[in-house]
């Protein structure tokens, strides 16, 4: 009966985390490095998570703050828009970046790739009557299948040294039940 109840659970915590998965990218992960780039009066930098994005779903966090002060802005509207290569349509966008809940001066979009190579950023802020654009490029890499390999095998590995602690503990409490009882 304990062994049914353990594997239940086991089942259900691994359910639930393959069912969380798919939310656990949305998080906003710390970006360590924005690409900044001087345009008029404004610095504008743009960051993603992951670092080297794979094909799939990429988050971008950017920001706008004046070159002379080093004020970030808050009340700035960034339009997102993307590009497989420069004469392609834009594949994604135009997008309004949203405020951080965490962090109003930066200015976050998560959007998905699903072609691998050089694509083209392109930020277009709007602050006052001001309009400026810019250009990032973005290399879109294949994911390496490595890392997903080696983290459930460790996961089974974890499980295995778990299930056989398990196991001897309750040899062990049955025994000394057993001795118990005589």
């Amino acid at each position: 009966m304990v062994w049914f109840r353990t594997a239940t659970l086991m089942s259900l915590l691994l359910l639930g985390l393959y069912i969380q998965s798919g939310i656990l990218i949305e998080a906003n992960g710390s970006i360590r490095s924005y690409e900044k780039k001087v345009i008029g009066e404004y610095v504008i930098g743009l960051g993603t998570t992951p670092p080297s994005p794979s094909m799939g779903v990429t988050h971008f966090a950017a920001f706008v703050e004046n070159e002379q002060t080093g004020n970030k802005y808050v009340d700035a509207e960034i339009e997102f828009v993307s590009f497989f290569s420069a004469i392609d349509l834009p594949e994604v966008g135009p997008e309004l970046m949203k405020n951080s809940i965490m962090d109003p001066m930066y200015y976050e979009i998560d959007t998905s790739f699903d072609k691998e190579g050089v694509w083209f950023v392109m930020l277009t802020v709007r602050r006052g009557g001001d309009e400026v654009s810019v250009v990032y490029e973005v290399e879109v890499q294949k994911p390496n299948p490595i890392v997903p390999i080696l983290t459930v095998g460790t996961l089974l590995f974890f499980l295995a040294i778990l299930s056989l602690s398990l196991r001897s503990w309750i040899k062990e409490y049955r025994r000394k039940y057993k001795i118990r009882k005589v």
